[in-house]
């Protein structure tokens, strides 16, 4: 059985490559895109305000940008949800 993602809420863009995401289920935090874009989208993303123009696409509970890249949002959901698992305490 495959697990649900949660539905991604909304994003906000940070320094270089980096975006704060927050999911209906209270996960957030903030996300390295660098290693997730396909080098044709990475380089037209360097531009500051494009990559400041990134909005969530609710249809498809994923990120996109108005030059068309569009990004899913599965393994950046799995690894903030890692990363709270790591910081609880035992």
């Amino acid at each position: 059985m495959r697990a649900m993602v949660a539905r991604l809420i909304a994003a906000w863009p940070l320094e270089h490559y980096e975006v704060w995401l927050a999911f209906a289920d209270g996960t957030e935090g903030a996300v390295d895109l660098e290693g997730c874009l396909p080098a044709c989208h990475r380089e037209p993303l360097r531009e500051a305000s494009l990559f400041r123009r990134v909005g969530v696409d609710r249809t498809q509970n994923g990120l996109v940008w108005p030059n068309g890249t569009d990004l899913d949002v599965t393994i950046l959901y799995r690894e903030l949800r890692r990363r709270q698992y790591l910081r609880r305490p035992r």
